[in-house]
């Protein structure tokens, strides 16, 4: 079994629903995983094993509204950061993420 961070779950889910607004911007591997990176910093950690998703559930049930909105307040920072100042100079043709992905 692995071990998995709730936290960053939420930060993924947002980062692609605020992606899925936001044509212009860059949803490469590399982009993705700096606006994840620069959200989760500073967030806490849900940790949570499961074979069968039981306790992902429960977890689930547990977050509160605070933190969500502070999950989309960073990832709108997040992305707006990484938009603003890209590491690569082209657009990737790849994506593990997002069908389409490497369009801008």
């Amino acid at each position: 079994m692995a071990i998995y961070n709730y936290v960053e779950d939420l930060v993924y889910s947002k980062i692609l629903d605020l992606l899925s607004k936001k044509p212009e911007v860059c949803r490469c591997d590399k982009c993705i995983d700096d606006m994840a990176a620069l959200a989760l910093a500073g967030l806490p950690v849900i940790p949570y094993v499961t074979p069968d998703g039981g306790v992902f559930r429960q977890v689930q049930n547990m977050t509160n509204d605070k933190l969500k909105i502070e999950v989309a307040t960073r990832c709108i920072r997040a992305l707006e950061t990484v938009k603003n100042n890209s590491k690569h100079k082209k657009q990737s043709d790849f994506s593990r993420f997002v069908p389409g992905a490497g369009i801008k």
